[in-house]
């Protein structure tokens, strides 16, 4: 590893050290249904969701019931995600006009997604619309992250609470953690990625004319050849192990 590379770490390792009191106190507050600086510009958005949702933030839930609660969101959710992969050809925001998903990598990618694992075994730009990449596959990035979350948050409290028969409840936990903590911390990286360039419409995507083309050979496979592609599709250039260009953030412009 070069000393760049012992620099990175050393700085990622430094700053991970010092928001882990801040966020740690900040997070126990958020889920322990405390006021937090967020509190008042969130608060109203949150009672709202209660509202809405039917959801009464007051009644804890025995771990059964919040077990179940867990299981009966992923599942449907998961259903959701791989409703809209096979129905994208009939749904907006799709000007590529990409077919459906077929069924086993429809399913492969909800079941991915909703367990955090976020297996991608596809060429995102020239496979999801625009619809099934924010809808489907961005909402799952959060909650997925939130469920894992707040299960931690749950087995805390079974710990903590020896004598108590509830453990939280479900809906009301994964609303903070999604409002409190991962919205803020994706509203600040969104700001980044904007400031370095990276940028998303709902344009169709636009082929790029390559002043220099490179040829590259797929490795043995004889004469075989693509050319790598840096417009929005990333359909180009390919090796053993896949698609270079595969991912779903678009490329810094």
């Amino acid at each position: 590893m070069t000393i760049n590379g012992f620099l990175q770490l050393a700085l990622y390792f430094l700053v991970l050290l010092a928001v882990t009191k801040p966020l740690g106190v900040y997070m126990a507050n958020v889920f322990s249904g405390e006021k937090t600086f967020m509190s008042r510009v969130l608060g109203p958005l949150e009672r709202l969701i209660y509202r809405l949702c039917r959801v009464d933030a007051n009644v804890e839930q025995h771990w059964a019931t919040y077990t179940a609660a867990m299981l009966m969101f992923s599942v449907v959710s998961l259903l959701v995600l791989y409703g809209l992969q096979r129905l994208q050809y009939y749904l907006p925001l799709n000007p590529q006009e990409f077919t459906g998903v077929n069924p086993d990598l429809a399913f492969n990618t909800a079941a991915s997604f909703t367990s955090n694992t976020n297996w991608q075994a596809y060429s995102g730009e020239s496979t999801m619309s625009y619809l099934v990449q924010m809808a489907g596959l961005a909402f799952h990035n959060f909650t997925s992250a939130a469920t894992g979350i707040v299960l931690a948050i749950a087995f805390i409290r079974g710990i903590a609470r020896r004598e108590a028969k509830t453990i939280g409840n479900f809906w009301v936990d994964l609303t903070r953690c999604s409002l409190y903590v991962l919205l803020p911390i994706c509203f600040v990286g969104a700001l980044v990625l904007v400031s370095q360039g990276v940028v998303q419409n709902f344009k169709p995507y636009t082929q790029a004319t390559l002043i220099e083309p490179q040829q590259v050979t797929k490795p043995n496979a004889g004469a075989e050849t693509r050319s790598g592609n840096l417009a929005g599709n990333h359909q180009g250039t390919r090796h053993k192990r896949g698609r270079v260009f595969q991912r779903e953030l678009g490329s810094p412009v």
